[in-house]
């Protein structure tokens, strides 16, 4: 068999690997599957990806354990250790428009369900008055890994993406498990 033959026979069975590890879902025990995947190229860069969204929402959540261990009580001291990154069809996403541009909303839904396989819950407009000048991410427990993910698709700032507030800037949230608050920031108002 030529080199062309083997690259494909090791393309297929990279992806068969992928197939079989999404459709099982992602265990608790993330490490071992984790350990075994990195061979090629390829599931590579996924790991890389999915260690710097585990990164990037580690770090805040380390430095609110370190302030608050001293005796408050903080309900999500350890999200990093049961927060797994669950595939794109069974997360719930809605997203508010906070902009002056009509459609912003129901665009950056349409980009998360068409481009990434999102279940998209629904486009609305937030309950604010002023214009929001910066994209916020919210997430419901657990689903921290998702929202950085969506971060990424629709290129917001890593520091805007929090757990869902108390005081939320829509109506209904319809069990969403990830709320994305869209801003100035990826839609400035083109004047008119």
């Amino acid at each position: 068999m030529n080199i062309a033959g083997k690259g494909v026979l090791l393309i297929i069975a990279v992806i068969t690997v992928g197939i079989i590890v999404l459709n099982q879902g992602f265990d608790k025990d993330t490490s071992a599957t984790s350990a075994s995947v990195p061979s090629t190229q390829e599931p590579q860069d996924t790991e890389e990806q999915n260690q710097e969204i585990e990164e990037e929402t580690a770090t805040p959540s380390e430095a609110v354990s370190e302030e608050n261990s001293g005796g408050e009580g903080n309900e999500g001291s350890q999200p990093t250790s049961t927060s797994v990154l669950h595939p794109p069809a069974e997360v719930r996403v809605l997203v508010a428009n906070g902009t002056d541009v009509t459609g912003a909303a129901g665009a950056t839904l349409d980009t998360l369900v068409a481009n990434a396989g999102y279940n998209g819950v629904g486009a609305v407009n937030d309950l604010g008055e002023e214009v929001l000048l910066e994209t916020f991410i919210y997430y419901a427990q657990g689903y921290d890994l998702d929202a950085q993910n969506v971060r990424l698709i629709i290129n917001a700032d890593s520091s805007n993406v929090l757990p869902l507030p108390e005081t939320l800037p829509i109506d209904d949230l319809s069990d969403a498990n990830v709320l994305v608050h869209v801003g100035a920031d990826l839609f400035p108002d083109q004047g008119g």
